[in-house]
């Protein structure tokens, strides 16, 4: 009779247990739904592994910091951290790049205009609409690529726009123009100030 009784009482606590673990969960997942993040998941099963990986991350001492959906697992799942959680601010970084004739010959030059657009030649003719911008880490991962827009300008300067989006959280973001050599900044600094990068 007693080993019934301890075997229901298990059973009894096992799903009390359960269904209290699952309550968690939905209203992790509800929260998500209605802050309109739930997009960044293939799956519900997803979104609470991501949940408790950031949590287990928290306890192993990682850096109280992340974005918008990090903090709301971190609500649910381990509010003993939700106090000093900083959520890591995104930014849309606005550049120009700018490719100068500061010596003006007759028999050669890097910019070649066309109308009111213009491009990199001879030398610089890897300057063009299209070319490649890489934005890295100071440990070298790609953060974000992008390409310059359309030259506009004339016969000496030819100005070529771009933008990139970035996430802080970085110690440095290092912005590059085909192989052109690289310029490192802040958050801070892109945020406020964007881009511009000149050649020649």
């Amino acid at each position: 009779m007693w080993s019934w009784f301890w075997s229901a009482a298990g059973v009894g606590l096992t799903l009390f247990l359960t269904r209290d673990r699952q309550t968690v969960d939905d209203k992790y997942l509800a929260d998500l739904r209605q802050s309109g993040l739930m997009a960044e998941f293939n799956s519900n099963a997803n979104a609470v592994a991501h949940g408790k990986q950031v949590c287990r991350q928290l306890d192993s001492g990682g850096v109280q910091q992340g974005l918008p959906v990090d903090q709301v697992a971190v609500q649910y799942y381990c509010p003993q951290f939700s106090e000093g959680f900083h959520v890591l601010e995104k930014a849309t970084v606005k550049g120009r790049f700018s490719l100068l004739d500061k010596e003006p010959s007759a028999y050669s030059t890097p910019i070649s205009v066309s109308g009111s657009s213009c491009s990199g030649s001879g030398g610089y003719s890897d300057i063009d609409q299209g070319t490649q911008v890489t934005v890295k880490n100071g440990k070298g991962d790609v953060l974000a690529t992008t390409t310059l827009g359309a030259g506009s300008g004339g016969r000496y300067v030819c100005t070529f726009p771009f933008s990139f989006q970035i996430t802080e959280g970085e110690d440095r973001y290092v912005v590059s123009v085909s192989r052109r050599g690289e310029m490192s900044y802040s958050f801070k600094d892109l945020k406020a100030d964007g881009v511009s990068l000149q050649l020649g």
